[in-house]
C-alpha cells in the first residue's frame, strides 16, 4: 500500500502540480510570439544501488525521486534565456524541496562577443566538468561548490570553434564571518576543437577569494577529447589549490587536536573510454587517480608539503538507449570501486568501497 501512495504521489505531482498554470501561460505566450523559440524539459534518473563499505553490505536502496526543470527559450534574435529548476521528492513524507539551480540571460552583441548574466555553472574546463554524461558516472571529489553562483561571463569567439570566457561571480560560500567585504571569483577559459570536432579541448584557471584575508581557491582544469566514432577517450587533470579546505574533511578530523583550518593541495587524473560497440549500446569504462598534499605545516600533526593522501577509483559499465539516434531514454549498469589511503595518522579513514548501481535516466520534451 506504501509503495502505492508513492507512486500516485508521483504521478500527480508531475502530470498536474508543475506544469498547471505555467503550461498554459507559455502556450499562449508561443501563440502570441510564434516567431520566439521556447523549449522545455523534464530531467529524471532514478535507480536501485547497492554499497559495499568496510566489508559492510547495505543490502541495496532504491535512490531518492528527482526531478529537474529545464526551460530554455529566445526572447528575440539577440537575447536568449534558461532557467533549471531541480526538484526533489520525498514521498513518504510528501514533501518538495525545490531549488532554483540556473537562472541567465545570454546577450548577443555582434558575431563575436556576448554576455551571460545571472546564476550559472562556473567556467571550469576539463571534460568532466563540462560532461553531459550521468550523475552515476561523475567523480564527485573535485565538485567543491554546492551550488551555482551568480555573476557575469563575457564569451568571445574570433572564429569557429574557439572561444574565450572571462568569467566574475560572487563568492561560493555562504559564512558571515567574512574579513573581506564581497569576494569574488574569476575564470578565465578557453574551449576550442579540431578536425570538426574530433579533437575537443577545455582548459581554464580560476581564482577564487575567500572570506578570510589572503586566502584563495586556485583550480587549474585542463581537458581533451577524442571522439573517432565508435570510441571516444577523454583525459583531464584538475588541480585545486586550496587555502582552505573547501569540503573541511581534514579541518573537521583534526578539530579535537588543533583549531586550525586544513590547507590542501589535491592533483586529480581522470581517464575516460568509450565504445559504442553495437548501436545502442555503449561499453564505459572510467580510472581516476588523486593525490592530497598539505601545504602547511599543522601543529606537527601533518608537515608542509607531506602526502597524506592516495586514491584510485575505478568505473565500469553498460548503458542502452533503447531509442534510435536518442539519447534522452538511457538504462545503465554501472559498478564503481573506491581504494583510498591515508595517513598513518587518520588510517582508519581508509576505504576500499565496491559500488553498484542499476537505473534508468530520461529527458522528455514537453513543448
Amino acid at each position: 500500500m506504501k509503495k502505492i501512495k508513492t507512486i500516485f504521489f508521483f504521478l500527480l505531482l508531475v502530470f498536474f502540480y508543475p506544469f498547471d498554470g505555467i503550461h498554459s501561460k507559455i502556450k499562449k505566450n508561443i501563440e502570441k510570439n510564434e516567431d520566439r523559440n521556447l523549449n522545455m524539459y523534464i530531467d529524471f534518473i532514478s535507480n536501485i544501488s547497492s554499497k559495499v563499505e568496510k566489508e559492510v553490505f547495505d543490502g541495496g536502496i532504491f535512490s531518492e525521486e528527482f526531478l529537474k526543470l529545464d526551460l530554455i527559450g529566445k526572447a528575440n534574435e539577440n537575447i536568449d534565456y534558461r532557467f533549471v529548476q531541480k526538484i526533489n521528492l520525498y514521498p513518504e513524507s510528501y514533501n518538495i524541496d525545490t531549488k532554483m539551480d540556473i537562472a541567465y540571460l545570454k546577450c548577443k552583441l555582434n558575431n563575436q562577443l556576448s554576455f551571460l548574466i545571472g546564476k550559472q555553472p562556473i567556467s571550469f574546463g576539463s571534460m568532466e566538468y563540462n560532461s553531459k554524461a550521468l550523475q552515476v558516472y561523475k567523480y564527485p571529489d573535485i565538485y567543491k561548490n554546492e551550488e551555482n553562483p551568480i555573476g557575469i561571463n563575457f564569451i568571445y569567439t574570433p572564429k569557429k570553434n574557439h572561444e574565450f570566457r572571462f568569467q566574475i561571480v560572487n563568492h561560493l560560500n555562504k559564512e558571515n564571518n567574512s574579513i573581506q567585504s564581497h569576494p569574488m571569483g574569476y575564470s578565465l577559459n578557453w574551449n576550442w576543437n579540431l578536425l570538426h570536432n574530433k579533437i575537443q579541448n577545455r582548459w581554464s584557471y580560476s581564482i577564487f577569494k575567500e572570506m578570510v584575508k589572503d586566502h584563495f581557491w586556485k583550480v587549474l582544469a585542463l581537458g581533451s577529447k577524442l571522439d573517432f566514432k565508435p570510441i571516444s577517450l577523454e583525459s583531464d587533470y584538475i588541480l585545486s589549490d586550496e587555502d582552505i579546505e573547501k569540503n573541511r574533511y581534514f579541518t573537521q578530523i583534526f578539530s579535537s587536536l588543533t583549531k586550525e583550518v586544513s590547507s590542501i593541495k589535491y592533483g586529480t587524473y581522470l581517464l575516460k573510454f568509450k565504445y559504442n560497440f553495437i548501436p545502442r549500446w555503449n561499453l564505459f569504462a572510467k580510472g581516476v587517480y588523486e593525490l592530497g598534499r598539505s601545504k602547511k605545516e599543522i601543529n606537527k600533526i601533518i608537515g608542509k608539503n607531506q602526502l597524506f593522501k592516495k586514491g584510485y577509483t575505478y568505473y565500469g559499465g553498460i548503458e542502452y538507449q533503447p531509442i534510435k539516434h536518442n539519447e534522452d531514454l538511457n538504462l545503465y549498469f554501472v559498478y564503481q570501486r573506491k581504494n583510498v589511503k591515508y595517513m598513518d595518522i587518520v588510517e582508519q579513514e581508509n576505504k576500499n568501497n565496491h559500488f553498484i548501481s542499476l537505473g534508468l535516466s530520461y529527458r522528455v520534451k514537453l513543448f
